[in-house]
């Protein structure tokens, strides 16, 4: 849902091509830093801890980009939807790792069907949505969806 929206945050934020390519490599970063981390966070607190606060969080920072007037604010709150992003696919993953031993069946690879069928509903929808509201607005929903 949040990529359809990049054109509308550049022309907000004023980014050219190459500031917008720099602004969106915070997804990457802040998703490669939290990934090296999480691992350690779910053997510590447990996988479904570390999901549930990576799924608060990444519906709230979902909700960030509209908020953003330049190129820097942007990347340094793509920052946070990486860290949240990355943080959410290894604490999801290792809990599925868990449920595979349980169950002594292989269900990962309905997992990863799941997520992906999932991210071609939310592009497909937002895609449909994108002309009828304002940027904030959807973004807004998304992080209030998500949050439920």
């Amino acid at each position: 849902g949040w990529v359809v929206r990049i054109p509308a945050i550049k022309q907000q934020t004023g980014a050219s091509a190459s500031t917008l390519g720099l602004a969106l490599l915070g997804v990457s970063a802040g998703a490669v830093i939290t990934m090296m981390l999480t691992g350690r966070l779910c053997r510590r607190y447990g996988s479904h801890a570390v999901t549930v606060a990576c799924g608060v969080l990444l519906p709230l920072s979902i909700a960030l980009p509209a908020q953003t007037h330049s190129a820097l604010s942007l990347g340094l709150v793509l920052l946070v939807f990486g860290a949240a992003y990355g943080g959410m696919n290894v604490a999801m993953n290792s809990a599925a790792v868990d449920l595979v031993a349980q169950l002594r069946r292989p269900v990962m690879p309905s997992f990863h069907a799941a997520f992906s069928l999932g991210g071609m509903v939310g592009a497909g929808l937002g895609g449909l949505v994108a002309g009828g509201l304002a940027a904030s607005t959807h973004l807004f929903l998304l992080a209030a969806i998500g949050l439920l």
